[in-house]
């Protein structure tokens, strides 16, 4: 039961985080959609893969990420005990928010002609969405 919980906070706080993407990639008239971008570093890489912007391939990775991050805060809560606080969750989401990024910058680094965007807004807008993320995953497990 706990597993079925777990997985649907991920799904939740990952549809949370990539509405918001969607929304900021709109409004800036910037590329931000992970699942695209994903896509996109795919296609890219040395690998033999050929998504389109498009694939649902994108798509799975996206929210595998998600549920793995949802699991890895569960284990985290697990093991430290921790009270499930809105400071614990803002902890949680900057500190996913980071990985994120840090993530995301060495995948556009060692990829061969990365996507052409301000990287410092798509880095503020992803910090924002994994501090929605936490928010979103952690009101629907706990």
């Amino acid at each position: 039961m706990e597993l079925l919980k777990v997985l649907m906070a991920g799904i939740l706080g990952t549809v949370l985080m990539t509405a918001f993407s969607y929304a900021v990639s709109r409004m800036k008239s910037q590329q931000f959609r992970e699942p695209r971008l994903l896509n996109m570093i795919l296609r890219r890489s040395t690998y033999d893969m050929n998504p389109s912007n498009n694939s649902f391939l994108g798509w799975v990775v996206h929210f595998s990420i998600g549920v793995i991050l949802m699991t890895l805060f569960y284990i985290l809560h697990l093991t430290f005990s921790f009270n499930i606080s809105f400071l614990a969750i803002l902890i949680y989401g900057i500190s996913a928010g980071v990985l994120s990024i840090l993530s995301w910058h060495l995948m556009l680094t060692i990829s061969p002609n990365s996507p052409d965007f301000i990287l410092r807004e798509f880095y503020l807008q992803l910090l924002i969405a994994h501090i929605l993320f936490a928010m979103g995953a952690a009101i629907f497990i706990f």
